[in-house]
């Protein structure tokens, strides 16, 4: 049988601050300075903003609205088919996953 770990919200918060900080320069090498610039500005707030302040979910909405919102960054969360050996868009597939994903734990 499984044992499900289940993680408190303070430890998701610093994952999703570290998993900003690693997708960050995979989304510059992409030419996403725009998008960089949008999360370095909500991880920044991350950091500072108390766990379920006005502050800290609007900064948790703002990663999630570049996902989903003008910035499109869900397009790098989808793996390529034929892939065959690890390359900087698998990196960017699963760094841009684990944000998302950890950014929507952190919203429900």
């Amino acid at each position: 049988m499984t044992k499900v770990i289940k993680r408190d919200r303070k430890e998701s918060a610093a994952d999703l601050v570290s998993a900003i900080d690693e997708l960050n320069p995979l989304l510059a090498e992409q030419g996403e300075h725009d998008a960089v610039a949008h999360l370095k500005k909500a991880s920044t707030t991350l950091k500072i903003a108390t766990l379920g302040s006005p502050d800290y979910v609007k900064a948790v909405d703002d990663v999630i609205d570049a996902f989903e919102g003008d910035l499109e960054l869900s397009a790098y969360t989808m793996a390529r088919k034929d892939s065959k050996e690890w390359t900087a868009a698998e990196e960017l597939t699963v760094a841009s996953c684990r944000v998302l994903n950890l950014a929507r734990r952190m919203k429900s």
